[in-house]
């Protein structure tokens, strides 16, 4: 019994990074994500032409990744799963787990905007090489998986190409822009309270927001991060801060990704 179990997951295993591999290949081919690269590598290397300071450079290029990461993941991943509609119901014809197509499909575009993103961003910065750098490139690679889940989960709960598309676009509008709006809001609103427990738990339900704290955080300048990375620096400190972030980035990422899979597998194609 317990061979046969594991004879059934390497077999699914396999099947996985098959269908990943093709998708990759398919990835490969489309120009838009290459423009996407392009834009990364050309705009890290005017940065660092602009400016000597790594500081600076690595500020300027967190603010690009907080913004423009998600949003590609986010809008790529949503219309990638909708494009792929009538060849996913054409594979589920097969011999083909429902887990084991979307898995391999999500594993193909979210390594696949990782290694662009990494590329893109590192190489202009290689001799710049340090830790911040690597904490950067890290958050860089889990806000592409978690929005890419998020993309999917909306795809496999809404029919509607033009609804899945608005919702992830109002996503990534609220967690880039709207949901620090709030953090803000009620700062101004209670101030005369105790906001430290509310504003880490504020903090923790926003992916972008936890990204920044882990650069920021061993920058050693979280008064940039306004009072959330001051509570977090009070609370956790810097390590731990970040391993925190980090661990909630994870769960960011696995908990849409496993709901798109139960969704997936319960619904009517």
């Amino acid at each position: 019994m317990k061979g046969q179990y594991s004879s059934s997951w390497k077999s699914s295993v396999k099947k996985i990074f098959k269908l990943a591999l093709f998708d990759l290949k398919d990835l490969s081919r489309i120009k838009w994500l290459w423009l996407y690269f392009i834009f990364l590598f050309a705009g890290n290397l005017f940065f660092v032409y602009l400016s000597q300071d790594f500081a600076k450079v690595l500020l300027s290029l967190l603010s690009i990744t907080l913004l423009i990461v998600p949003l590609i993941a986010g809008f790529f991943g949503i219309t990638y799963f909708y494009d792929s509609r009538n060849f996913i119901k054409l594979l589920l014809s097969q011999p083909i787990k429902r887990t084991e197509l979307l898995l391999g499909k999500y594993l193909a575009l979210s390594l696949f905007l990782s290694f662009l993103f990494f590329v893109g961003s590192f190489v202009p910065l290689v001799r710049f090489i340090s830790f911040e750098l690597i904490l950067l490139e890290v958050s860089g690679i889990f806000l592409t998986f978690t929005f890419t889940a998020l993309s999917f989960l909306i795809g496999v709960v809404l029919e509607e190409k033009a609804k899945g598309v608005s919702l992830s676009l109002a996503l990534w509008l609220y967690f880039a822009l709207l949901h620090d709006g709030l953090i803000l809001t009620i700062i101004y609103i209670f101030k005369d309270y105790p906001l430290e427990k509310i504003v880490l738990i504020l903090t923790i339900l926003s992916p972008i927001d936890l990204a920044r704290l882990i650069v920021i955080l061993n920058l050693d300048v979280a008064a940039l991060m306004g009072i959330s990375g001051a509570v977090f620096k009070e609370l956790l400190g810097s390590f731990t801060g970040i391993l925190f972030s980090l661990f909630l980035l994870t769960l960011w990422f696995i908990v849409p990704l496993y709901l798109a899979l139960l969704f997936f597998r319960r619904k009517d194609l």
